[in-house]
C-alpha cells in the first residue's frame, strides 16, 4: 500500500513539474526591412542579461520555460523592436524586419514593398547576391534569377542589355534610382551603359511585378525596378576592389564612407574604371564611374547633395544576322536547308564565305592603313555617352507622424552613336566579312570636286554620329502623414521638363577634308561641311510632365490595404532647326531656309540670328491617370494572401505623337489602356519560404513604333502601328529552403501565355509625307514575342567551412517567340503568313536553352583588414543558344517563312570568367 501511494505521489509530482516547469521555444529570421537581407549578429534579449544573437543567415532560436516574455531585437544603426510572447508548451515563430534609422527618405520616396504588408508580387536582390553573382555583368542580367524576368545582352556590347518583365519590354518597365524615374522621357528606354558602376553603391534592388505599389504615375505595365543606393553608414569604411575577366577585362573600384561625423555631416564616395575588348569581336569598352554624396543633419532636417555619372564608350554589334552566319550546323539542325546562295540571295557577293563566322562574329568594324603607314581599326557602330545626374534632397521629419521630402534633380546627357553615312553594300565587304574601310579611304583620297579644286579631297563615304543630347530637370515633392495607428496618407507633386536635342553630325571623314550636304533641301547644297558640322536633321523633342499622386494605406491587426490615385498631364512639342523658315524684315521676306544670309539696307541678316523663331509644332497635351489598390491578410505568423488590381490610362511615347522627320502630328493619337488583377500567397518560416502569384493583364491600344518599309524603288514609307491589343496571363513561383545553417537552395518557376488579340490597319506615307497606301494586319492569337514565356530556375549556396562559399545557378528558358513586324501579317501582301483557315501563322519559336553559372569565394581577416576573394564562371557548359530573334527579318533573309530560315538572331554569349579581390578596412 505504501509502495503504491509512493508511486502515485511521484507521478503527480512529475505531472506537476511538467506543467510548472514546461517549456517551448521561439525562433525566426531577422532581416533588413528595406533590402530583405538577413542581418547577422542581431541581439535578441528576453531577460536581463540573457539573450542570443542571430547567425550568418539571420536565424535565431531560444528555448524558454513557460511564461510571458518581452523580446527586444537591437542592432547597430537600426531601430529596436520589441515583441510580446507567451510560451505554454508551444513553439512560436517570430520573424522581424528591422528598419535602418537613416532610411526614412527611402521609405517615403522609394516606394519599396514590405513583406506581409504590401499586396504586390516582388523580389529583392540583396548586396550579398550582387557581390557574389553579378560578376561584371550589367545589373539587368542578375534579375534572371527572379520569376517573370527575361534579360539579355542583345548584340553583346557592354551596356546594351535589356530587360523584359511578364512579356513587357523595357520601355514599359519603370526603372527608378532612389525613387527617381530614369526611363527616357521620349522613348521610355533605359540605357544601362549610362549606369555602369552603380552596383558599387547599391544597397538593394527590388523588382515589383505588375502595376506595383509605386505612388508615381509611371509606365509600370510590366513592373517597377527600384535601385536603392547606400546611405551614410554608421562607421567609417574604405573598400578597394580589383576585377579581372575575359578578353582583357579589367575593373578597378574604390569606395569610401565617412560614417557619422561631428556636426551632423557624412560623406560617401565611390569611383570605378573599366576597360576590355569584349566577348564579341570589337565590342571594346572603356568607362569611368563616379559617385559623391554629402549629407548634413540640421535638427529634424537632412540635406543631401548627390552627383553621379559614368562617361563611357563601347563598340557595338547592332543588327541581327542569319543563324548560319554564326554556325551552319546549328542552323541546319533547326531546319535551315538552303544553300548560302539561296539563303542570302543578294545580301553578299560571296554568300559561301558568310557562313560559320563563329559566335563572336561582328560585321560592324574594319581596318585601313593611312598613307603614312598607320594601321587603324575602326568600329562602324560605336556608342559614347555621359549622363551625369545631380540631386538635391531635403527631408524634414516634422514629427513622428509627418514627413516631407523634396528632391530637385538635373540630368545632362551628351553623346550618340556612330555609323557609316552610306549603307555598306556587298562590294565593300571583305572576304572575312568585315567592312572594307581601306577601299573607302582610298576612294576618298582621290575624289576631287572640280568646283572646289583647292579644298582637298571630298569624302564619298564617312562616319556620321547620331547625337541624342538632353537636359532634364525635375522636382519630386512627397509627404507622408500618419493619421492614426490604422491610416497613413501620402502624396505629392511630380514635375519634369525634358529637352532632347537630336542631330546628325560629320564624325570621321575617312581621309577626306570635307563633304557636301546634298540631302538637306533647306541648306545650300554646295556647303562644304567638316567634322563636327550638323547634317541631315536637327530637332528638339520637348516633353513636359505635371503629375499629382496620392495614396492611402490602412493597417489593422493582420490586414493591410492601400488605394492609389495618380494623374499626369503630358505635353509634347517639336522644334525643327532644319525646316524651312522665313526671315522677314517688316513684311519683306528676305530668305526661306536654314543658313541663309542676305544683305538688306546695308545690314546682314541670316536665319541663324539669335531671337528668330525656329519652325516648331504646336503643343500637344495628353492626360493620363492610374487607379490601383490592393489588400493583404496575414493568415498566421508564417503565411499571408494578397490581391491587387488597377486601371491605367497611359499617355503615348513621343515617337507615337509626331511623324518621323516632320512636325506633323500622327493621326488618331490615343492613350494606351491597361487593366490588371493579381492574386498571391506567401509562406515564410525559419527553414522554408515560398511565394506564388497569378496575374491577368489586358493591354489595349498598344502602339508600335514608326518603321521604314520600301514602297517602290525610290520611296521609303514610315508607318506607326496603332490599335494592337494583347492579353498577358501567367503564374509565378519562387522559394528558398535552408536545409542546414550552411546549405540553402532556392528556385523559381514562371509560365505565361501572352498573345495579341486584335487586327488593325496602318496608313503609309512616303518621305515627303504624301499618303501612299493603307496596310492591314491580323495578329489575333499570335504570341507576344521577344521574351521567354516559360522560365525555370534553381540555385544552391553551400559553406563547407566558415567564410568559404560555393554556389551555382541553373536557369531554363523556353517558349521564346520571335519579335515580329505586324505588317508581315497582312493577308493580301503576305498570304503565306496565314494557314488554310485564314488564321495568322505564329512567330518562330526559338529552341529552349539552359544556362549554368558557378560562383565561389573565401574571406579572411588580417587584424582589422578584411579580404574577399571571389571567382565566377558564367555559362559553365558553353551552351549554344539564341538569346534574341526577329521573325522574317528583312535585314537578314529574303524569305518570309516564319521559321529559322527567315529569322535574324543574336547568339547568346559563351563561357566567361571573372575573378575579384576586395579589401575592406
Amino acid at each position: 500500500m505504501a509502495s503504491r501511494l509512493k508511486t502515485i505521489i511521484i507521478v503527480l509530482l512529475c505531472l506537476y513539474s511538467l506543467n510548472f516547469f514546461g517549456q517551448g521555444s521561439v525562433e525566426g529570421v531577422v532581416s533588413d526591412a528595406i533590402s530583405g537581407e538577413s542581418l547577422i549578429g542581431v541581439n535578441i534579449v528576453y531577460a536581463l542579461g540573457k539573450g542570443v544573437i542571430s547567425d550568418i543567415n539571420g536565424l535565431y532560436k531560444i528555448e524558454l520555460e513557460n511564461g510571458s516574455y518581452t523580446l527586444t531585437f537591437s542592432y547597430v544603426g537600426y531601430i529596436s523592436q520589441t515583441k510580446e510572447i507567451n510560451i505554454n508548451n508551444n513553439n512560436i515563430t517570430i520573424n522581424v524586419d528591422l528598419k535602418n534609422i537613416t532610411l526614412s527618405e527611402v521609405e517615403i520616396v522609394g516606394d519599396l514593398a514590405r513583406s506581409r504588408e504590401t499586396p504586390v508580387a516582388f523580389s529583392t536582390i540583396t548586396p550579398v547576391q550582387l557581390d557574389e553573382e553579378l560578376a561584371s555583368q550589367e545589373i539587368p542580367m542578375i534579375l534572371n534569377s527572379t520569376p517573370g524576368v527575361y534579360a539579355t545582352q542583345q548584340g553583346g556590347g557592354d551596356g546594351d542589355a535589356r530587360i523584359n518583365i511578364r512579356g513587357f519590354s523595357q520601355n514599359n518597365v519603370a526603372v527608378m534610382i532612389d525613387g527617381l524615374p530614369v526611363n527616357d522621357m521620349e522613348n521610355g528606354w533605359v540605357y544601362w551603359s549610362n549606369w555602369f558602376g552603380l552596383d558599387l553603391v547599391t544597397q538593394t534592388i527590388q523588382v515589383q511585378r505588375g502595376l506595383g505599389a509605386s505612388k508615381l504615375a509611371l509606365p509600370s505595365v510590366g513592373g517597377t525596378m527600384n535601385i536603392i543606393t547606400s546611405g551614410i553608414k554608421q562607421k567609417q569604411k574604405i573598400k578597394f576592389k580589383q576585377e579581372v575577366g575575359d578578353k582583357g577585362y579589367l575593373r578597378t573600384s574604390l569606395g569610401y564612407t565617412s560614417g557619422q561625423l561631428k556636426g551632423g555631416w557624412g560623406i560617401t564616395f565611390a569611383g570605378s574604371y573599366k576597360r576590355g575588348n569584349g566577348w564579341v569581336d570589337r565590342t571594346f569598352t572603356e568607362g569611368w564611374f563616379y559617385y559623391l554624396k554629402v549629407d548634413k543633419k540640421l535638427g529634424k532636417h537632412i540635406i543631401s547633395l548627390t552627383a553621379m555619372g559614368a562617361p563611357q564608350e563601347h563598340g557595338q554589334r547592332r543588327y541581327r544576322k542569319p543563324i548560319a552566319t554564326f554556325d551552319s550546323a546549328y542552323a541546319s539542325s533547326l531546319g535551315v536547308n538552303k544553300t548560302p546562295d539561296e539563303y542570302f540571295n543578294t545580301l553578299y557577293l560571296d554568300p559561301v564565305s558568310m557562313v560559320d563566322k563563329g559566335l563572336r562574329y561582328n560585321p560592324d568594324w574594319g581596318k585601313y592603313t593611312t598613307n603614312s603607314g598607320e594601321e587603324i581599326t575602326l568600329n562602324d557602330k560605336k556608342n559614347y555617352y555621359h549622363k551625369p545626374l545631380f540631386t538635391l534632397r531635403h527631408l524634414w521629419s516634422a514629427s513622428d507622424k509627418f514627413y516631407l521630402s523634396n528632391i530637385l534633380y538635373l540630368s545632362l546627357g551628351n553623346g550618340g552613336g556612330t555609323a557609316t553615312k552610306r549603307s555598306v553594300n556587298p562590294t565593300y565587304i571583305t572576304e572575312d566579312g568585315q567592312i572594307n574601310f581601306q577601299e573607302y579611304y582610298d576612294i576618298n583620297l582621290i575624289n576631287f570636286d572640280p568646283e572646289y579644286p583647292d579644298s582637298g579631297p571630298k569624302s564619298y563615304q564617312f562616319l556620321r554620329s547620331n547625337k541624342n543630347n538632353h537636359n532634364w530637370i525635375g522636382l519630386l515633392s512627397t509627404f507622408n502623414y500618419k493619421i492614426n495607428d490604422e491610416f497613413t496618407l501620402s502624396g505629392g507633386l511630380d514635375l519634369r521638363r525634358y529637352v532632347g536635342s537630336h542631330y546628325e553630325e560629320v564624325y570621321d571623314l575617312l581621309g577626306g577634308t570635307y563633304m557636301l550636304d546634298t540631302r538637306n533641301s533647306n541648306r545650300n547644297p554646295k556647303d562644304q561641311l567638316i567634322e563636327g558640322d550638323k547634317i541631315n536633321y536637327y530637332n528638339d523633342a520637348i516633353v513636359e510632365w505635371a503629375g499629382l499622386f496620392s495614396q492611402l494605406e490602412y493597417k489593422i491587426g493582420n490586414f493591410s490595404a492601400f488605394i492609389n490615385l495618380t494623374g499626369a498631364y503630358t505635353g509634347y512639342k517639336k522644334i525643327d532647326y532644319f525646316a524651312p523658315k522665313e526671315l522677314k524684315v517688316g513684311d519683306t521676306v528676305l530668305a526661306i531656309g536654314y543658313g541663309k544670309e542676305v544683305e538688306y539696307n546695308g545690314q546682314i541678316y541670316d536665319t541663324n540670328s539669335p531671337g528668330l523663331d525656329w519652325a516648331q509644332s504646336e503643343w500637344k497635351w495628353m492626360p493620363g491617370f492610374t487607379v490601383k489598390g490592393g489588400g493583404n491578410y496575414n493568415l498566421s505568423e508564417r503565411s499571408n494572401i494578397f490581391v491587387n488590381l488597377g486601371y491605367m490610362s497611359k499617355a503615348p511615347l513621343f515617337r507615337n505623337v509626331y511623324e518621323r522627320n516632320t512636325l506633323n502630328l500622327l493621326g488618331n493619337i490615343e492613350n494606351e489602356f491597361i487593366k490588371a488583377i493579381e492574386l498571391g500567397y506567401s509562406y515564410r518560416s525559419r527553414i522554408f519560404s515560398f511565394n506564388t502569384n497569378t496575374y491577368y493583364t489586358v493591354w489595349e491600344n498598344k502602339p508600335g513604333r514608326q518603321v521604314p518599309i520600301p514602297l517602290d524603288d525610290e520611296n521609303i514609307g514610315y508607318f506607326n502601328i496603332q490599335g494592337m491589343d494583347a492579353l498577358h496571363i501567367g503564374v509565378e513561383l519562387d522559394f528558398v529552403v535552408k536545409i542546414l545553417d550552411n546549405l540553402k537552395i532556392d528556385g523559381l518557376f514562371s509560365i505565361g501565355n501572352w498573345k495579341y488579340t486584335s487586327a488593325d490597319s496602318v496608313r503609309i506615307y512616303d518621305d515627303n509625307n504624301v499618303y501612299k497606301q493603307t496596310e492591314f494586319f491580323n495578329a489575333k492569337g499570335v504570341h507576344v514575342g521577344d521574351a521567354a514565356q516559360t522560365q525555370l530556375g534553381a540555385g544552391l549556396r553551400y559553406e563547407p567551412i566558415k567564410k568559404l562559399y560555393l554556389s551555382g545557378r541553373i536557369t531554363f528558358f523556353d517558349r521564346y517567340y520571335s519579335d515580329f513586324n505586324p505588317l508581315n501579317l497582312d493577308p493580301e501582301r503576305f498570304p503565306e503568313s496565314f494557314d488554310e483557315n485564314g488564321n495568322p501563322v505564329d512567330a518562330w519559336k526559338t529552341p529552349s536553352y539552359i544556362l549554368v553559372d558557378f560562383h565561389t569565394g573565401y574571406s579572411w581577416n588580417i587584424k582589422k583588414v578584411r579580404f574577399d576573394l571571389r571567382a565566377s564562371v558564367l555559362n559553365v557548359f558553353n551552351e549554344l543558344y539564341i538569346s534574341d530573334a526577329r521573325d522574317n527579318d528583312s535585314f537578314s533573309s529574303t524569305t518570309t517563312s516564319h521559321d529559322a530560315m527567315s529569322a535574324g538572331v543574336y547568339m547568346g554569349l559563351g563561357r566567361r570568367f571573372n575573378i575579384s579581390l576586395m579589401i575592406s578596412l
